[in-house]
């Protein structure tokens, strides 16, 4: 069993390993610590009811609980050597502090999975604690280094022993894999917040020009209140032909991978992250250059070459299903671990 250590807040990476992870092994396999309300769905929780894509990219199957409990229960179960390995799954502050707070009873190796947008491993434990909360986690890892760290932002020049690329994916039971040469009647979509500055320039690039104030590729939005969320954001990415992804606080966002499972061509910046087996310009994704500079070249071209594209975007949702899954994550996770740790986990 793995004793996986939550923040209690949303946190993407967090939720597909553990969805992944749960998938892989079994929801029966997992013991969260503290309890996490999102990954719960039974019927008497009246509010997980309400959890809506991309909030619910932890919950398991409708009625199957997630293991875990109170600190006591984990510490007895540590204790009684139920447990073969620790996942601390975010870089949230009320993750850190619930791992130390069974760190000394820690008697198994355990793995670091860091979804965070800054680039620094454990970055976001000062971007959203402080200096205090990332030197406790810097004693951490003097006190006790892990078998392994994942990290979602990992630039290809900071890769280093023990320390692996774990980018976002997506939960294949949530987001569907919808037909490529479906109809089509947008052009251009690109619905994002205005979290950085390359989306600030892509939404003047992209204004006045094909449909996108009409599909509602403007700026101004706020994620709080999105009202283009689960399936009518599916069907709007499967009903357009080409769809956008740029960086926000981070390169790697939900919408790199959703655009190509939804069937639709996926026009990025080309990443500056480590992604394993990730898309080949021209041939399964294409790539503009950092300043967006040739974004509307390429535009125009794959509007007028509608056949090109859609073979593009095929490739695309093929190498997506078969390398860029949660479940697929999940196993890669559990092939490091058990090279690193020598800890063998199966279903």
């Amino acid at each position: 069993m793995i004793l996986y250590i939550a923040s209690r807040e949303t946190d993407y990476l967090q939720d597909l390993t553990f969805a992944g992870l749960a998938d892989v092994l079994g929801p029966e396999s997992l013991a969260v610590f503290p309890p996490h309300w999102q990954y719960r769905r039974e019927r008497r929780f009246p509010w997980t009811r309400k959890l809506a894509y991309p909030e619910n990219l932890g919950s398991l199957s409708e009625n199957v609980p997630a293991g875990g409990g109170s600190l006591s229960r984990v510490r007895k179960a540590l204790a009684g050597g139920d447990f073969r390995a620790a996942v601390l799954g975010s870089a949230k502050p009320d993750a850190l502090e619930s791992f130390l707070r069974i760190e000394e009873d820690l008697n198994v190796p355990w793995i670091f999975v860091d979804g965070g947008d800054w680039r620094e491993i454990g970055g976001d434990f000062k971007r959203l604690g402080g200096e205090g909360c990332f030197r406790r986690f810097q004693g951490l890892l003097k006190r006790r280094p892990p078998s392994a760290v994942f990290k979602r932002e990992l630039p290809p020049a900071a890769a280093e022993d023990g320390v692996f690329p774990l980018p976002f994916s997506v939960n294949s039971r949530l987001v569907p894999r919808l037909p490529v040469r479906s109809l089509k009647t947008a052009r251009v979509l690109f619905r994002a917040v205005e979290s950085s500055e390359i989306r600030r320039k892509v939404f003047r690039i992209l204004a006045g020009r094909y449909d996108c104030q009409a599909n509602g590729s403007v700026p101004g939005r706020k994620y709080r209140g999105y009202e283009l969320r689960g399936e009518p954001y599916f069907r709007a990415l499967n009903g357009t032909r080409i769809a956008l992804s740029f960086r926000g606080e981070g390169f790697d966002t939900l919408r790199y991978w959703e655009i190509p499972a939804c069937g639709s061509l996926l026009v990025s910046e080309a990443p500056d992250i480590v992604i394993p087996d990730n898309f080949e310009d021209g041939a399964s994704a294409v790539f503009c250059r950092p300043d967006a500079s040739d974004l509307l070249e390429i535009l125009d071209r794959y509007l007028s070459r509608e056949e090109e594209a859609a073979r593009i975007a095929e490739k695309g949702q093929e190498l997506l299903f078969a390398r860029h899954t949660h479940a697929r994550r999940a196993e890669y996770l559990l092939e490091i671990l058990e090279k690193r740790a020598g800890i063998r986990l199966v279903r």
